[in-house]
């Protein structure tokens, strides 16, 4: 609880000066894609959170990460004076064996009474001796962002209009997001991280994830509602390679100023946004993997052991 308290004040303190993830002109986008080359696990909700914020904290270059015991079962170890940091992991349900009526034993799930609480430590990739170099994939470049958002748009649960307006909003009422005409914004990735943001408001609809979007301007609904969308358009920018540049079409330092008395009043709402934001972003990434037949996942190269590299690389010294 005291981690996530402290995570919870440094981010808030970067709220304050009218600043979120997605405008750190330091981010690098394929570093907020933390995943485990040794698991092949993603990380998701509030592990992805505390994991890119280590990266802006401490500089690291490297998405990967996994415990100290993964990296020794192929043979790598941390360098000197290094520490990990501390990943929860909750679990809903355990796994039970049954008798049938016929005599047989049947393994079944079942959901737990209250859920547990595991508690893991990771270390980034750059934290470990001589572990193979990271290889960036191929990101989407300023030309190819129109493209990708009008594929994105396509897979859309509701109605998406573009007209000669000065507002970008989702309407739960007509269940339709209205932007204004792409050439209103600033460049075409301001315009995807609108879009982005919009589309998260409207799986809040019932028909689909059935959040309270009930709440009016300033009010602590509403700012939750917003903290949802703007984490799940940052995990989404991530996981489609969306460049780094661009704005909001609308001013958000009053959103940032909402969400910091949130926060401050429950350190845990992060937490459950972390989690919401994760499944608002599974279901439109999901929408769009299906109508173009593609995978987001972050590619994973298989890590060959310490002992093998080592004498790989010796060889190929040798033989030059």
């Amino acid at each position: 609880m005291e981690q996530r308290r402290a995570l919870v004040e440094k981010i808030t303190a970067m709220m304050r000066q009218g600043k979120f993830f997605n405008n750190a002109a330091e981010w690098d986008r394929e570093r907020l894609r933390p995943h485990n080359p040794l698991s092949r696990a993603v990380y998701r909700g509030g592990n992805r959170l505390r994991l890119m914020w280590a990266v802006l904290e401490k500089g690291y270059t490297d998405p990967r990460w996994a415990t100290l015991r993964q990296y020794r079962e192929k043979g790598y170890y941390p360098k000197k004076g290094e520490h990990g940091i501390l990943c929860e992991k909750w679990i809903f349900t355990k796994e039970v064996i049954r008798t049938d009526e016929n005599g047989r034993k049947i393994r079944e799930t079942e959901e737990l009474e209250h859920p547990a609480v595991a508690y893991f430590t990771v270390f980034n990739a750059g934290q470990i001796q001589g572990f193979p170099q990271y290889r960036a994939p191929e990101r989407a470049q300023e030309t190819q962002v129109t493209a990708l958002m009008d594929d994105f748009m396509a897979a859309s649960e509701c109605r998406i209009r573009e007209l000669a307006q000065e507002r970008a909003f989702y309407s739960p009422a007509r269940d339709e997001i209205v932007l204004p005409l792409r050439e209103f914004f600033k460049d075409d990735t301001s315009f995807a991280k609108t879009v982005l943001h919009e589309m998260a408001h409207s799986t809040g609809h019932p028909t689909r994830l059935d959040r309270n979007l009930s709440g009016g301007y300033g009010s602590p609904e509403y700012a939750r509602e917003e903290l949802r969308a703007e984490i799940s358009a940052l995990f989404m920018g991530a996981d489609l390679g969306l460049p780094l540049t661009g704005e909001h079409y609308e001013d958000h330092s009053d959103y940032l100023l909402s969400w910091t008395g949130v926060l401050q009043e429950d350190y845990n709402e992060l937490f459950r946004a972390c989690a919401d934001a994760e499944k608002i972003a599974a279901r439109l990434e999901g929408n769009y993997e299906r109508s173009r037949g593609c995978s987001l996942m972050p590619v994973m190269e298989e890590v060959p052991p310490a002992e093998k590299r080592t004498r790989h690389m010796e060889k190929a010294s040798c033989s030059l």
